[in-house]
C-alpha cells in the first residue's frame, strides 16, 4: 500500500512543477465557462429558445458543473504511455514489482486531488459568486456523489485501455484525437446530450460516453425519482465492469504484442 501512496505523491508533485500550468488551466476554465454562459443566453434570447428541451438555467447549471468536473476528472494515462512506449521506459515500468494499472491510477489520483483543490475548488466559489443560482439538487447530492465517482473509474478505465492500444500501435496520437473529439461530444461534456438529435441519442445509448459525464451531471442539476437515479446509477455500473474487461484484454494481448523503442 505505502508504494501505492508513493505514486500519488509524486503525481501530486509532477503536477506542481509547474505553477504557470495551474494558473493557465483555471484561467482557461473560467475563460470557457464564461464563453458557454454568452453563447447559451445569446441561444435563448434568439427564436431558438422555444425548441430547446432544457430551460435555460438548468443548462447554464448543466454547464458549470460540468465544468467543475473535467476540471479533475480527466485523465493523462494515454499520452504517458504513449510516451513511456517512445522512450523505451515502458521496459523498467513492466518490470517493476508494482501492479502497471494501479500504479498508473494512484499517480492519476495523486493529480486529481491537487487539480481538485487548485482548480475545482475555486472554480465552484466563483460559480456559485457570479451565477447566483442553485447549482446542485441538496437532495440527490448522495447519489451525485456515487455516479461522480463511478465516472471517474469509468474515465480512467477508458483512457487506461486506449493507452493500452499503444503496446500493438506503437503511435496512438491520431487515434486519441480522434477518439478524443467524440468523447468530449457523446459524453455531455461540451454539451448537454438531451440536446442531440433523435437519431445521436439512439447511438449514444449504446456506448460508454454519457456515463462520464451526462448522467453525474444530470443527476447532480436535474431532480429525478430514485427509481431513475438507480436506473442511470446501474448504466455507469454496466460500463464500468465492461470498460474493466476491456482493459484486462487489452493488456494481456498488449503485452505479448509490445515492441520497445528507444532503449
Amino acid at each position: 500500500m505505502r508504494k501505492y501512496l508513493d505514486y500519488m505523491a509524486i503525481g501530486i508533485k509532477e503536477h506542481l512543477a509547474y505553477p504557470s500550468s495551474i494558473w493557465a488551466t483555471f484561467l482557461s476554465k473560467v475563460i470557457y465557462l464564461y464563453m458557454q454562459f454568452c453563447l447559451w443566453n445569446a441561444l435563448f434570447m434568439s427564436q431558438a429558445k422555444s425548441n430547446m428541451p432544457i430551460a435555460r438555467d438548468g443548462v447554464i447549471r448543466y454547464v458549470i458543473i460540468a465544468t467543475i468536473i473535467s476540471s479533475f476528472i480527466e485523465c493523462d494515462a494515454i499520452q504517458w504511455i504513449n510516451e513511456q512506449i517512445q522512450s523505451g521506459n515502458i521496459a523498467i515500468q513492466l518490470i517493476r514489482p508494482i501492479n502497471f494499472g494501479a500504479m498508473v491510477l494512484s499517480k492519476h489520483i495523486g493529480k486529481s486531488a491537487i487539480k481538485f483543490l487548485t482548480c475545482c475548488i475555486p472554480l465552484t466559489v466563483a460559480s456559485a459568486f457570479f451565477f447566483r443560482m442553485p447549482l446542485v439538487c441538496k437532495s440527490q447530492i448522495f447519489f451525485g456523489l456515487a455516479s461522480l465517482c463511478l465516472a471517474y473509474a469509468i474515465q480512467f478505465l477508458y483512457s487506461l485501455t486506449i493507452g493500452l492500444m499503444a503496446f500493438w500501435l506503437i503511435v496512438t496520437w491520431p487515434l486519441n484525437m480522434l477518439l478524443g473529439a467524440i468523447y468530449k461530444l457523446l459524453s455531455g461534456s461540451w454539451i448537454p446530450c438531451a440536446m442531440f438529435p433523435d437519431f445521436l441519442k439512439k447511438i449514444n445509448s449504446f456506448l460508454p460516453f454519457r456515463a462520464m459525464y451526462e448522467i453525474p451531471v444530470t443527476i447532480m442539476t436535474n431532480p429525478m425519482e430514485t427509481k431513475i437515479l438507480l436506473s442511470k446509477l446501474m448504466v455507469q455500473v454496466f460500463w464500468l465492469a465492461v470498460l474493466f474487461i476491456l482493459m484486462k484484454m487489452a493488456w494481456k494481448t498488449g503485452t505479448k504484442k509490445l515492441v520497445v523503442q528507444g532503449g
